[in-house]
């Protein structure tokens, strides 16, 4: 994926009400401020399979952004979108990684995504037939998941599908793995990733130029 750093003006931020600017080039302005201010370490060492590469206040705006690019967004929610946080409540790290996407989004100025006013959810895996349970009792439309330890992604990323919700991590090695969008990092850079499968499989229509900013995979399975 190519990156080229973007002087910052009138960015539509995620949680506050979008300017008529030209959607393609929100995410290159994203990149170049997260580039810019250096708001990551540089990666050292290959990362275990449940690491992730950008911390939380990286990952959650860029996250908020990619979703906007989604044309079918409002189609596939009601007038509220629903956001479930999955982590498990007895791996440190997910925990840890629930806690930070929480403060962030209590954080923001304003809950919405294109202009859709969002909640979320925390809701602890058990299995995935438990988190299917939840996440249609709670019309859940988007989900995070944390870091997990010991689970079957590729079940997790089948109750997506299965429900039409869209999936999200900052652990790059779930995206093969069916996981829609991931965000990974490279010299710095965020990169972002998208299981093309995975997205039309969860109803998603990502435009053209979106996709020509990531790292599209096509299949879902192990490389």
């Amino acid at each position: 994926m190519r990156f080229f750093p973007i002087p910052v003006r009138g960015i539509a931020w995620p949680g506050r009400k979008q300017e008529p600017l030209q959607r393609g080039m929100g995410i290159l302005l994203l990149l170049g401020i997260f580039f810019l201010a250096g708001l990551f370490p540089l990666l050292y060492g290959a990362p275990s399979p449940e690491e992730m590469e950008t911390p939380v206040e990286v990952q959650v705006p860029l996250f908020l952004k990619i979703l906007t690019f989604d044309r079918n967004l409002k189609k596939r929610v009601g007038d509220e979108i629903v956001l479930g946080i999955v982590y498990q409540e007895k791996f440190r790290t997910s925990f840890n990684v629930k806690d930070q996407v929480e403060q962030y989004l209590k954080g923001m100025p304003e809950n919405t995504i294109d202009e859709i006013p969002f909640r979320w959810i925390c809701i602890p895996l058990v299995s995935p037939a438990d988190l299917q349970t939840i996440m249609k009792k709670e019309q859940v439309d988007i989900v995070y998941i944390c870091p997990l330890r010991a689970v079957d992604v590729e079940a997790l990323a089948a109750v997506s599908r299965s429900l039409g919700t869209t999936s999200m991590t900052g652990v790059p090695d779930y995206c093969p793995l069916g996981i829609t969008i991931t965000i990974s990092a490279k010299g710095g850079t965020p990169l972002i990733n998208i299981n093309l499968t995975a997205a039309q499989a969860e109803g998603i229509d990502f435009g053209s130029r979106l996709l020509k900013l990531a790292k599209v995979i096509h299949e879902n399975k192990k490389k």
